[in-house]
């Protein structure tokens, strides 16, 4: 539970103190499945916000994740954070199938519904993306994460090419939590390629305290974006906005 409340503040902090409690509890039970579960989520989360390595974390991750399926594979926990190592180690069918089987064991999994919602994004799927995101906030309007979700549903409207309702999505998400990274990348794409170029500065500026490293080889590199043109129209939106 101490690990959870960490977890769910969403920030670089709170996934540094999440990976001590998680540890302890590992020492005490190996097989708690639910404890290794969310330290591979944590892992991961934070690669994608730009707080660590996902070259370094990925691997750790899903081993992490392997275990604790085998040590629980009725866990939503454990197959939900397989589902996110493999989205960032581009497996895409092999993420959407993990996070199925989270939401099978547990269809009230607003945060498993909402990374599905990103996987099918990133695929290109944007309006199945759309769906699972507004699930996942309806499942839990007060979520901690529900900026992550509105998050998710920004980006699905920005492949969309559906900008205003990317930024006021994006925005909403950053209403929540101001230093979510997430939504500060969509909003200063959306707002770029809608040519609200002032919105667009400034909202690069949030996003460079959010994320200080990001960069346009940091997206490339780092962001699972299947289509090659969509990972173009976002490169090419955070280029226009002054992302170099």
């Amino acid at each position: 539970m101490r690990a959870l409340s960490h977890y769910w503040r969403g920030n670089a902090p709170g996934q540094c103190c999440c990976a001590g409690p998680t540890r302890e509890a590992t020492v005490i039970d190996p097989d708690y499945g639910q404890a290794l579960g969310v330290l591979a989520a944590s892992y991961t989360f934070s690669a994608h916000m730009g707080w660590a390595e996902m070259s370094t974390v990925a691997p750790i991750a899903q081993r992490a994740a392997r275990v604790a399926i085998r040590a629980d594979s009725e866990d939503p926990w454990a197959h939900y954070a397989l589902g996110c190592a493999y989205l960032f180690t581009r497996h895409f069918d092999d993420s959407l199938a993990e996070l199925e089987l989270a939401l099978s064991l547990n269809p009230n999994f607003s945060l498993a519904q909402a990374y599905y919602g990103l996987v099918l994004a990133y695929c290109g799927r944007w309006e199945d993306a759309d769906l699972a995101a507004r699930r996942a906030l309806r499942l839990s309007p007060r979520d901690p994460s529900s900026a992550i979700y509105y998050g998710v549903a920004a980006y699905a409207q920005f492949v969309g090419r559906n900008y205003e309702e990317a930024m006021r999505l994006s925005r909403e998400g950053i209403r929540i939590r101001g230093d979510f990274v997430g939504a500060h990348r969509v909003l200063t794409a959306a707002a770029s390629m809608a040519g609200q170029i002032d919105v667009a500065t400034a909202a690069l500026q949030d996003l460079r305290r959010a994320q200080p490293n990001i960069s346009l080889a940091w997206i490339a590199d780092e962001l699972p974006i299947q289509q090659d043109a969509d990972r173009e129209h976002y490169l090419q939106a955070l280029l226009g906005a002054g992302l170099n």
